[in-house]
């Protein structure tokens, strides 16, 4: 009988970490990080590819899809929501139809929703702290900044003036406009919020938006909290 059938534990298997280039959550934080930083860049500096660039974010969702591969029925359901979202937003862009921007808005937000939940299950269910785990975590949390700022889109769009925003909000928020003018900016609104940071220069009036603003920053908060502490522990534990 061999050393390692006498002692099961004496050579434990080690978990077999994906290579960096095979990582579905390092691409979409990649595209993410690529989204928020490189394009406002070159909008600024080259201001002739403000459409090209407003495309960028369908990129984004397809990253964001194709982190949800592996489950089959999760990711029939997100490609369902993604594709009627771009459909209904190419058709706002040619009939400028508020119902179509709206239903398009809440499909993206029901498509990041599937993504976030489906990140989270596989983030907290894991083992070992890795870069994968830790790259999911980010993206769930950059994801939920998305998501709120196609919420705060189709809140706008259905009852206009929702948001009091200044013309400087407009000259300073740099990105993209895809679905409405409004889009960049209620972005940045959203992670103003989700960070708890508000600056002030763009306030929600109405019921719905200031109730989903209230909602976002405490689930925003917990997130953190919930991750952070998970990690933490799964990290001590492999260690000990």
């Amino acid at each position: 009988m061999s050393p390692a059938q006498v002692n099961p534990t004496a050579h434990p298997r080690r978990h077999r970490r994906l290579p960096w280039f095979k990582s579905r959550h390092l691409w979409l934080f990649v595209t993410l990080m690529v989204y928020f930083l490189l394009v406002p860049v070159i909008e600024q500096l080259i201001p002739r590819t403000r459409t090209i660039l407003d495309l960028f974010i369908v990129l984004v969702l397809v990253a964001a899809a194709y982190t949800v591969i592996n489950r089959k029925h999760l990711f029939i359901l997100a490609l369902i929501l993604l594709v009627a979202g771009l459909a209904l937003v190419f058709t706002t862009l040619r009939m400028e139809s508020a119902t179509s921007l709206v239903t398009g808005c809440l499909c993206y937000v029901g498509f990041l929703g599937i993504v976030i939940y489906s990140i989270l299950r596989e983030v907290l269910t894991l083992k070992e702290v890795s870069f994968d785990a830790i790259s999911g975590a980010l993206n769930g949390y950059l994801l939920m900044g998305l998501m709120w700022g196609f919420a705060y889109q189709a809140v706008e769009a259905s009852w206009p003036g929702s948001f009091a925003m200044g013309m400087d909000v407009f000259t300073k928020v740099s990105g993209s406009s895809y679905v409405a003018p409004h889009l960049a900016s209620l972005i940045y609104f959203s992670f103003v919020t989700i960070t708890t940071t508000g600056y002030g220069d763009i306030t929600p009036i109405s019921a719905v938006a200031g109730q989903l603003a209230i909602t976002e920053a405490v689930v925003g908060q917990f997130y953190m909290v919930v991750l952070v502490a998970r990690l933490v522990s799964l990290q001590t534990m492999h260690r000990n």
